[in-house]
């Protein structure tokens, strides 16, 4: 059975209010009982020292200095107590609840409580059914007191004991207690309307928060949770809303990349199919075509092996743009010589320059000496690579290439600069998206694969740089990127 968060509070809160009345109704009821009989004790004290007083001074005592046995019961009923006078042996003398000829048959009361704790420390006090009268009584008793003792008719006497019913006690203190209890009742009753108003007040936004939730788990993301307080449940609203934007960003993501995921896996089957296609039809054509002249065969093997190169570079940039988005591929980073570094890719690039009847030079225009930069050298040579290859194979022919660096305060800016076709502004801001073209029959008839940029711009970025690009129609194009130097080593 579900129980709601208002009612557990409600029903909590009721729970400890009744607790608390009855554990206060059981300890007033006690502690009444004994205010009431402390005091009666007082008092009893007070009219046993009158009664020995009157008696040691002969105020109840007839012509002859004996006794007056019913003067002093008259004394004792008008004064509504219970008067016992008690020998040295246990004797009752007088009682002023039993008459004077039955006094022989009274028991020995030296063993009753109250007149041991009166032998013992001088007064003593006792509660329970009497055994002569049936009645619950109250007695407290003492010994005479030395200074009255042997006056009067007390020479006779060892110790005053006087009783009282305990009706009238518990009479009050039950009156008492129900007067407790209707006040405790009332009291509850008041506080657990209060409670459950404050209850209600309490859970009325949490309420609204689940509401809101459930909107949401049903699909309603433009829902918002309303900061109605200025508490910690007005924080939780917060951080709901907080928590409910990023699921949407995050939605918005996966959206993004399962259409990035689709159009990646429709780029790719086609990059495929095309080198695919090429080279079935050349082995094809060899194989069952009527194709005698070695000059003709030739000329298909090599087309076929010039698309399984072009199949294989898209393979290879594949698995590099996988890893590095995965974060598979890893960045040794040390401090390397960048003139040093940038002459080595030369001549490997000056046999691609040739082939396409450009020009390609190593630029400084930095005074000479060695500047060295913090970065993944084999990484950055797949860099430097692919920008220079582009720049090649996009240029026109008797076009040049330059490849240099500027420093700056911190760092050294490389840069790789053509006097090429240019790219036009519309495209520049989508160059570095994965199989995006410009020019995509040119870019097949170079071998390009699409990916080179993309595969760049992740490199340059794990450096801790961006790639910037200049362009211009017609006059060309400069990519550069900046690392960071190692001034203490220049």
């Amino acid at each position: 059975m579900k129980i709601s968060l208002r009612k557990k509070l409600f029903l909590t809160h009721l729970a400890l209010l009744a607790l608390v009345t009855a554990a206060a109704s059981v300890i007033t009821h006690f502690e009444l009982q004994k205010y009431y009989k402390d005091r009666l004790f007082r008092q009893l004290r007070i009219q046993l020292d009158e009664i020995e007083f009157l008696l040691a001074h002969g105020a109840f005592s007839d012509a002859s200095g004996s006794l007056n046995y019913q003067k002093l019961v008259a004394y004792a009923t008008a004064g509504a107590i219970r008067l016992t006078l008690i020998d040295s042996t246990g004797v009752v003398r007088f009682d002023s609840q039993v008459a004077r000829d039955s006094l022989s048959s009274v028991e020995n009361h030296l063993g009753r409580s109250e007149v041991e704790q009166a032998r013992a420390t001088g007064v003593g006090r006792a509660e329970r059914r009497s055994g002569t009268i049936h009645t619950r009584l109250f007695y407290v008793a003492r010994p005479v007191a030395p200074i009255h003792a042997g006056k009067g008719w007390l020479p006779q006497v060892r110790y005053l004991r006087l009783a009282v019913p305990l009706t009238e006690i518990e009479a009050a203190v039950r009156e008492l207690r129900w007067q407790i209890l209707a006040g405790g009742g009332m009291a509850l009753l008041l506080t657990a309307v209060a409670g459950y108003w404050v209850a209600r007040r309490l859970t009325n936004p949490i309420h609204k928060l689940a509401e809101i939730a459930d909107s949401v788990k049903m699909g309603d993301l433009d829902a918002h949770f309303e900061r109605t307080s200025n508490d910690e449940i007005g924080d939780l609203a917060d951080l709901l809303n907080e928590m409910l934007a990023k699921l949407r960003e995050d939605l918005k993501q996966m959206h993004k990349l399962e259409n990035m995921r689709t159009q990646f896996l429709g780029n790719v089957s086609h990059e495929l199919r095309t080198p695919i296609f090429a080279l079935q039809g050349y082995l094809e054509t060899l194989l069952y075509g009527n194709v005698t002249e070695v000059q003709t065969q030739r000329m298909f093997v090599e087309k076929a092996y010039r698309q399984a190169g072009r199949l294989n570079n898209l393979l290879t940039d594949l698995i590099d743009i996988s890893r590095i988005e995965s974060g598979e591929m890893k960045m040794s980073f040390r401090y390397f010589d960048v003139a040093e570094w940038l002459a080595r890719q030369m001549p490997d690039l000056q046999n691609q320059a040739s082939q396409y009847d450009v020009t390609i030079n190593l630029q400084n225009g930095e005074p000479l000496g060695s500047v060295i930069a913090l970065g993944d050298r084999e990484r950055l040579t797949q860099v430097i690579t692919n920008l220079a290859s582009n720049a090649i194979k996009y240029n026109v022919p008797g076009g040049r290439v330059e490849l240099g660096y500027h420093l700056n305060k911190k760092e050294v800016e490389i840069y790789v600069a053509d006097t090429g076709r240019g790219i036009p502004g519309e495209h520049l801001p989508r160059i570095f998206e994965r199989f995006y073209r410009v020019d995509r029959e040119r870019s097949r008839d170079v071998g390009g694969t699409g990916l080179g940029l993309a595969i760049v711009k992740h490199i340059v970025e794990a450096h801790g740089s961006s790639v910037q690009v200049k362009s211009e129609v017609g006059k060309g194009s400069v990519f550069s990127f900046s690392l960071k130097r190692n001034l203490s080593k220049d």
